[in-house]
């Protein structure tokens, strides 16, 4: 596809998706937009694309102090190239508050686990937790990310990047009993963790909280192990997409999607 010369529609797509990739996480860095030009839409040689987007006035970038890291975000003319196929472009915003140093690494990990789960599972939509609470009330329990798969399965995501009590486990797990098995909102969560201590943390925990529901409903998982495709699931290590086939059957409602 990149060889000679492209036409102005697959051009257009082109800026389409990247414009997109950076609606959902609302930023990226150049390596992420790099990445994604690469992985998904399929270039060889991805820095044209994003340095042509620049040009365009659809991206803009500023440098991050804390964080040393170019911060990519959209133009006014980029969210209006994408408005006809996004419907909340409209509330789309960023501010440099967003790319703090503890958001910064809760960001990155989801991008990676975003990467990472393209290649494994056929994923319909992503929609990020910054959409998802959009018109929700402070207190309701947003997860950092809705998966939805191409057989309606729809999956809640949790990033996890540093320690967290048993207390506030319990009240993660409480608020996702509730929206699963009252609402029917999601068929499962996904829990990703940065690093083996917070994973085996969270695992100590999680299970001894209610390990019925969770044991059931909950799939852990950690940066690396996902890299080999792998999650603990019902007492077992075993293969995510295995996990997957696993999942008791429900019925989910379709009222929250964006």
């Amino acid at each position: 596809m990149e060889k000679g010369r492209i036409t102005k529609e697959e051009q257009f797509r082109r800026f389409m998706l990247l414009l997109k990739f950076i609606f959902t996480f609302r930023y990226a860095t150049r390596k992420q937009l790099d990445s994604f030009a690469k992985l998904i839409i399929g270039l060889k040689h991805p820095q044209w694309l994003v340095d042509y987007s620049i040009k365009q006035g659809l991206v803009t970038s500023y440098q991050e102090p804390l964080s040393r890291s170019k911060i990519y975000h959209l133009t006014r003319r980029g969210k209006k190239l994408i408005n006809k196929d996004v419907s909340m472009v409209s509330r789309y915003h960023f501010e440099k508050r967003h790319a703090g140093m503890n958001t910064f690494n809760h960001h990155n990990l989801l991008v990676e686990a975003f990467f990472l789960l393209q290649k494994q599972l056929k994923i319909k939509e992503w929609v990020c937790e910054w959409v998802l609470r959009i018109d929700k009330p402070r207190k309701d329990k947003i997860p950092d990310g809705l998966v939805m798969l191409s057989d309606d399965t729809k999956i809640a995501l949790e990033a996890e990047t540093s320690y967290k009590t048993k207390e506030a486990l319990r009240t993660v797990v409480s608020l996702y009993c509730y929206d699963i098995e009252e609402l029917s909102l999601y068929n499962a969560v996904l829990v990703i963790a940065q690093d083996m201590l917070t994973y085996e943390s969270i695992k100590d925990k999680l299970y001894s909280i209610d390990q019925e529901f969770c044991s059931r409903n909950f799939i852990l998982t950690e940066i690396n192990m996902l890299r080999e495709g792998l999650c603990f699931y019902q007492s077992d290590t075993i293969a995510l997409v295995e996990a997957l086939k696993l999942l008791p059957k429900r019925e989910v409602s379709y009222a929250e999607e964006v």
